[in-house]
């Protein structure tokens, strides 16, 4: 609750500056009738308010109103007439509260609304006609409520609605009358029910419907879907069901089907007849099914195909000639399967592929990928053939794919290491993370290694970037440590000392510049000396010819001065 100096803030706000919008969050009901000047406020949001019960007329000053939003705010009831007086009003949110009971909360038509949502209440029931005063609504939203109960005719008058999500209820049957009379209805979501079966009837009036969603429910019958109703279907998704078996030309009548996804269900085959008429179906989802045969034509009539997905089944073959129809594909994903071998023809007609991921199957060889059609660009093909069981595969012809993933995989060592010590591009991955824990320190190392078998033993070849690697010198160097062949883990990471000769290279080098440096000190200790001795000749030198010019210029006295 806002403290009453807040309150008078509010007043002033409204008094002075006449707003358009005004946003509201943990009011009460006192304070949202104090605001002023409403004839201009075209937009009212009250979040995280304390609105437990709305009185009838409550909003009638704001019959300016485009859009109003309550959500997040307990309410709990709203009187017959609460909504009266919002005769403009486009766009109404009571979402995220304790509604339980669902009213037209008006006496009048709210001709103008077009958005109504209710979702994340406590409805369980929809009445008849519960939306008849709202003749222009197009979008409604229900999901995330407690609904287990639609009466007849409960979307009665509805004939603009669009979009209607009604997932995340307690729905168990849908029958023919629940969508009846709502001709435009362009989408519709069901998906997070307990729905386990759908009358033929359904949709037979929802000409307009484009994306239904069925997901997580309880369905093991796909019957409904050859009605009429569903012909310009585009999406449909069927995932997280219970569905065993597709009826022969079941879908033959959603001819303008581009997505379809049934993962997560129980199919075990495909047959020609299971997809026949999906001429324009672009996108198909099978994965995480128990599908183990693919009949040779069952895509044939998938000529506008896009992108298949049927990982984690139990394939073990597949037809040569099972994608030769779909020349369009760009995406084929195979992975986690049981597949031992694929036929060297089978990807021969993809001009388009961009992805094929075929990781985690029993692939011995890859030959296929030496097949592939001419008009194809390399460049752009990323594989994945990582967890399979290849030994050995010829690399001339695969060095230009965008991405080639290779890991996992029983390499021979031999031909493992001859290939290594080429220079590979980046794009060609044979290595997979390891976690190793170094001798010399408790932090654990993540380094790239390669798995490989030489006869019965099998071998781990670790990678290292030399350049990225400091070598560091050590005075407790333990080198007597062996390696011990049982243990799967790779070895340590240590640099192994290498015994060389005391006369290499680097060894004469050293002596010749130490011997350099002894003959340049020699040198200059020899000239000091000289310097020296040069010095002390030069001084004799100097003092003899002092004594010299003294004895020559002494004054010689007679014998006749002296006496």
């Amino acid at each position: 609750m806002y403290p009453l100096p807040v309150s008078l803030l509010l007043l002033i706000l409204s008094f002075s500056f006449r707003v358009s919008c005004l946003s509201l969050s943990n009011c009460n009901i006192t304070e949202v009738t104090l605001i002023r000047n409403t004839e201009l406020l075209t937009s009212l949001t009250l979040s995280n308010c304390t609105l437990p019960h709305l009185e009838n007329a409550f909003f009638v000053r704001f019959d300016h109103l485009l859009q109003l939003e309550l959500q997040h705010s307990g309410l709990s009831n709203l009187d017959d007439f609460a909504l009266n007086g919002l005769i403009r009003l486009q766009s109404l949110s009571l979402g995220h509260n304790n509604l339980s009971v669902l009213r037209s909360w008006s006496s009048e038509p709210l001709g103008a609304l077009s958005i109504l949502d209710l979702s994340h209440n406590r409805l369980s029931k929809l009445r008849s006609k519960i939306f008849g005063l709202y003749p222009q609504l197009q979008q409604l939203d229900l999901q995330n409520n407690q609904i287990n109960q639609i009466e007849e005719d409960s979307f009665y008058g509805l004939s603009h609605l669009k979009h209607l999500h009604l997932n995340g209820n307690q729905l168990q049957h849908l029958d023919g009358s629940f969508f009846r009379g709502l001709h435009r209805l362009s989408s519709l979501s069901l998906q997070h029910n307990r729905i386990d079966s759908i009358e033929m009837e359904s949709f037979e009036g929802n000409t307009h419907l484009r994306s239904l969603r069925l997901d997580q429910n309880l369905l093991s019958s796909l019957q409904f879907l050859s009605q009429r109703g569903l012909a310009r279907l585009v999406h449909l998704n069927l995932s997280n069901n219970l569905v065993q078996k597709l009826e022969p030309l079941g879908l033959s009548k959603n001819f303008e089907l581009q997505n379809l996804d049934l993962s997560f269900n129980n199919l075990t085959k495909l047959s020609k007849e299971t997809l026949s008429g999906l001429d324009s179906l672009e996108r198909l989802n099978i994965s995480h099914n128990y599908v183990d045969e693919m009949e040779t034509e069952s895509l044939e009539s998938l000529v506008a195909l896009l992108q298949i997905d049927v990982s984690l089944n139990r394939l073990t073959t597949l037809p040569e000639t099972l994608f030769h129809a779909n020349t369009q594909l760009e995406e084929i994903i195979l992975a986690n399967n049981q597949i031992v071998k694929l036929s060297p023809q089978i990807f021969h007609k993809q001009n388009h592929l961009r992805y094929m991921k075929l990781n985690g199957n029993a692939l011995d060889d890859a030959k296929f990928l030496h097949r592939l059609s001419p008009s194809l660009n390399s460049l752009s093909l990323y594989v994945d053939l990582s967890s399979n069981r290849l030994s050995s595969v010829n690399l001339s012809s695969l060095l230009r794919f965008r991405y080639l993933n290779l890991a996992d995989n029983n390499w021979n060592c031999a031909w493992l290491v001859a290939n290594l010590v080429r220079k590979l591009p980046n794009s060609v991955n044979f290595a997979r993370p390891w976690s190793v824990i170094n001798d010399w320190s408790e932090n654990i190392t993540n380094i790239d290694g390669v798995d490989c078998s030489e006869g019965e033993s099998n071998r781990s070849i670790i990678l290292l970037d030399v350049s990225a690697v400091p070598l560091q010198k050590t005075d407790n160097c333990e080198c007597g440590q062996t390696y011990d062949d049982s243990n799967p883990s790779p070895p340590p990471l240590t640099w192994p000392k290498i015994p060389t000769d005391r006369f290499d290279s680097r060894s004469v080098i050293i002596w010749m510049l130490a011997a350099i440096a002894i003959a340049f000190a020699g040198l200059r200790w020899l000239r000091r000396f000289v310097d020296r001795n040069e010095k002390r000749k030069l001084g004799k030198k100097e003092l003899n010819n002092v004594y010299v010019s003294k004895v020559q210029w002494q004054p010689v006295r007679n014998e006749l001065e002296r006496s």
